[in-house]
C-alpha cells in the first residue's frame, strides 16, 4: 500500500511540472496569450475600406443601397483576382469600360467559360475590340491610373471621356491635350481638381495637375 501511495504522489508531481507547447493542440487560449488575430477579417476590412474610397463613400455610416454597392465591389474584386490566364485578363479588360456597372461586370465574369463570355460580349457589340492590353496596362486601368505610353483608348477606359480636348500643330503628329475636372474629397469638403493629359501620336507623353 505504501508503494502505491508513493507512485501516486510521483505521478501528480510529474503532471504539475508538465508544460504545454503553444503549437500543440492542447494549449488553451490563456496559455497562448489569447486568441490569434483573424488575418482574414483584417484583410477584408482593408479591402472594404478601399472599396468605399473608390466609390466615394468615405468612412461615414452607409445606407442599405450604399452597403449593397460596397458588397458588389468586393465581389467584383474577388472575381477579377481569380482571372488566372492572360487570355482571360485580356478578354475582360478589353470590354471592361463597355460594361456599365459593377453588377454587369460581375455577371460577365460569372459566365462559366471564355467562349460564353465572348458570345455575350459580341451580342452587345462589345466584341472585336481593336486594342488588346498587356497585363501591366490592364492593372493600371483597373486601379484607375495612367502611365507614360498608354493609348488614348486605355486612358478613356481608366479615367473616362475627357471634359475637353485641345489639339495643336499638324494633326499628323497627334498632339492633343485632354482635360478632366474631378471633385476630390478634402478636409474642407469637396473641391474641383483639374487634370491634364498630353498625347503625342495617340500615346501619353505627360500629365499635370495645375
Amino acid at each position: 500500500m505504501r508503494y502505491l501511495i508513493v507512485i501516486g504522489l510521483l505521478g501528480l508531481s510529474a503532471c504539475s511540472l508538465l508544460s504545454r507547447d503553444p503549437r500543440s493542440g492542447y494549449a488553451n487560449e490563456e496559455d497562448a496569450g489569447g486568441p490569434a488575430p483573424d488575418i482574414y477579417q483584417q484583410k477584408r476590412l482593408q479591402v472594404e475600406s478601399e472599396a468605399k474610397e473608390e466609390l466615394g463613400l468615405g468612412s461615414r455610416p452607409l445606407s442599405d443601397d450604399e452597403r449593397s454597392g460596397v458588397e458588389a465591389r468586393l465581389h467584383l474584386k474577388r472575381l477579377e483576382a481569380n482571372l488566372n490566364t492572360k487570355r482571360e485578363k485580356k478578354q475582360y479588360y478589353n470590354v471592361r469600360s463597355g460594361l456599365r456597372s459593377d453588377r454587369e461586370r460581375i455577371y460577365f465574369l460569372s459566365l462559366p467559360t471564355f467562349e460564353a463570355r465572348e458570345r455575350w460580349a459580341q451580342s452587345r457589340g462589345l466584341g472585336n475590340q481593336d486594342e488588346v492590353y498587356s497585363d501591366e496596362v490592364a492593372k493600371i486601368i483597373d486601379s484607375n491610373d495612367i502611365s507614360l505610353g498608354m493609348s488614348q483608348k486605355a486612358v478613356s477606359q481608366s479615367w473616362g471621356d475627357p471634359d475637353a480636348v485641345e489639339t495643336a500643330g499638324n494633326p499628323i503628329f497627334g498632339y492633343e491635350r485632354w482635360k478632366y475636372n474631378r471633385y476630390i474629397s478634402g478636409n474642407e469638403g469637396y473641391h474641383k481638381e483639374l487634370r491634364v493629359v498630353y498625347f503625342e501620336g495617340g500615346r501619353v507623353v505627360g500629365w499635370e495637375r495645375p
